[in-house]
């Protein structure tokens, strides 16, 4: 009965989350910056909390919406973000891991056999250096970055320091846009183009296109090496 209603508990919060992957958006944070940013200002404490809490599910039930709450994120609380964003990411990425070493093992194990076939040898050759190569480079999805690990037998406290490390640089680069957004916002309801000149705008704009840029070459090189394999 308890493994009922955790399931059922679960579920009812993937639908929740589902559900209100609408309302996650950047035109919601245009429309409602200045209303944010008070409630933020008298409850910050609180709102730091229920942002990390959201990250966490996010990242540990593989919701594609982490980049969002990324930006929303460091639009709204500055660099705080960056150590709270790896802390909840890491966190929630090892909630999979543990899902994947142990009562899902099966589940995940017959998703990713086909992958795992093919990076079994360089994964053995060098477990950190290969997860944070896919930190770095999403050649795979983040969900299955954070399986294969585990499936793979790699130790708990490689996998967390790998991933904590490999998610810094891109984390980075997306809180800098973020507070390029504020930074824009802060000049009214309407962003005026003329800021994007300013240094603190364009420059995190270009560190995320050439990260994009690098990371989609590299990743049709490694796939065209898995396609001969």
């Amino acid at each position: 009965m308890e493994r009922i209603k955790w399931a059922l508990g679960l579920g009812a919060f993937v639908v929740v989350m589902w559900l209100g992957r609408d309302w996650l958006n950047i035109q919601i944070l245009l429309a409602h910056y200045s209303e944010f940013k008070d409630m933020i200002r008298d409850e910050y404490v609180l709102s730091l909390l229920i942002f990390f809490v959201s990250y966490f599910a996010s990242v540990s039930l593989s919701l594609p919406i982490a980049s969002i709450l990324t930006l929303m994120g460091a639009a709204l609380f500055g660099w705080i973000m960056l150590p709270i964003i790896v802390t909840a990411g890491t966190s929630g990425a090892l909630v999979i891991f543990w899902l994947a070493s142990t009562v899902a093992n099966k589940f995940f194990f017959e998703r990713a056999i086909d992958t795992l076939e093919k990076v079994h040898v360089v994964f053995h050759q060098s477990p950190i250096r290969w997860l944070l190569t896919m930190r770095l480079i999403p050649f795979f999805p983040f969900w299955l970055v954070n399986i294969i690990p585990a499936l793979l037998q790699m130790r708990q406290r490689d996998y967390v320091f790998a991933t904590a490390i490999g998610i810094i640089p891109g984390t980075a680069i997306y809180v800098s846009v973020g507070r390029s957004l504020d930074t824009m916002l802060a000049q009214g309801a309407s962003p005026q183009w003329s800021i994007t000149e300013s240094p603190e705008v364009w420059v995190p704009l270009i560190l995320l296109g050439g990260s994009f840029a690098v990371s989609a070459m590299i990743s049709n090189r490694h796939r065209k090496e898995f396609q001969e394999c």
